[in-house]
């Protein structure tokens, strides 16, 4: 949403739609931002692989006859299995083609098997054929430009938006006074982010504080050991413009991926950036991106081996939290990284028609 908010106040288009999948009460259209809406369009309801395969079947077919005699001014595909999709309708409407990756799209841990050769076949057959393709970091920008021999991808990363300068009151809510020192993770509760390892050390580690604000399959196991541990503790997720404000609350934040698929090896997660927009430094996996946004303040931050993450938690200090808010320069704002893509996607629109139409 913020892309497509972006491009939209940037180029104009008439109207800029999201295309999701209708399920549940979701409404069918819903309008996010000025001219910019959720268009849902129905898909099969089942989950899991064979929801993947019947959405093949049944949504994306769905969604070509809803935009194949429409007026489109772009289609951008956001992930590896809608490439066959939204080039079959650009290519009806004349549109231009783009590629918006999240992620190393075929290099996931959920890509394996024959799963991942179909993946890496369609990334393949239909990459030459983008107009204009745009990654979420530079080290996936070199990857996608060696890997296809094509020109190198713009890199667009996911800072925050005008981060809010307020605070949250976490620190009140969870009972930890200012003395104590405070540990923030934020996301998903999920596999590879060292959530067990966390929890091991700051159950040795009575007198630091962590508190994980986000759900997901490992949630159970979080709530089950702050239940036993005082200073381990449990928020449920919150809206995500306002995951900034919560994490300036902690002393440090912690992004600790587990680099097993090439794609986490190469990832910059958002958690990174909501944590380096309040000027909060951050525990951090030894990944090259990662390196490449701390710079010097690695040196400091980066835990080089997992198993000494304990140790490497008790040795923080307040005066090492103070000398990174007062040295960091910061990372810069939404507006600087997006203004690459958005004049991209001026110059396909301008290549194509005077006056923009939708996209």
């Amino acid at each position: 949403m913020k892309l497509a908010r972006s491009i939209q106040n940037g180029i104009g288009f008439s109207a800029t739609h999201a295309v999701g999948i209708q399920t549940g009460d979701l409404p069918r259209s819903e309008e996010v931002a000025k001219d910019t809406r959720i268009e849902r369009v129905l898909g099969s309801g089942i989950t899991g692989n064979i929801g993947r395969v019947l959405k093949v079947l049944l949504w994306q077919p769905r969604v070509y006859r809803a935009y194949r005699a429409r007026s489109v001014s772009v289609v951008a595909a956001h992930n590896v299995w809608v490439l066959p999709l939204c080039y079959r309708i650009a290519r009806r409407t004349g549109a231009a083609f783009v590629y918006n990756p999240h992620e190393l799209e075929t290099e996931t841990v959920a890509m394996s098997g024959i799963k991942q050769r179909l993946a890496r076949l369609i990334e393949r057959r239909h990459i030459h054929k983008v107009d204009l393709c745009c990654t979420v970091n530079e080290s996936i920008s070199d990857w996608y430009a060696e890997r296809y021999g094509i020109a190198r991808p713009t890199a667009v990363t996911n800072v925050p938006v005008d981060a809010p300068r307020s605070r949250a009151h976490l620190r009140q809510e969870l009972g930890v006074t200012d003395e104590e020192m405070l540990f923030a993770h934020t996301g998903h509760l999920t596999d590879g982010r060292s959530i067990p390892l966390i929890l091991d050390a700051f159950a040795q580690l009575p007198t630091r504080h962590v508190v994980f604000i986000g759900d997901g399959p490992l949630g159970d196991e979080v709530r089950q050991a702050a239940e036993r541990f005082p200073n381990i503790h449990w928020r449920e997720p919150v809206d995500p413009d306002s995951v900034v404000s919560f994490v300036r609350e902690a002393d440090a934040a912690l992004c600790l991926i587990e680099g097993s698929h090439l794609s986490l090896q190469l990832s910059t997660p958002n958690k990174l950036f909501e944590s380096l927009a309040s000027a909060t430094p951050v525990v951090a996996s030894d990944l090259v991106e990662i390196r490449r946004v701390l710079g010097e303040a690695g040196r400091r931050w980066i835990v080089e081996d997992p198993h000494t993450l304990r140790a490497f938690i008790d040795s923080i200090t307040r005066d090492d939290v103070k000398e990174f808010a007062t040295s960091w320069a910061g990372i810069g704002t939404w507006d600087a990284q997006v203004a690459p893509l958005v004049e991209g996607y001026r110059r396909l629109v301008s290549s194509r028609s005077e006056q923009p139409r939708s996209r």
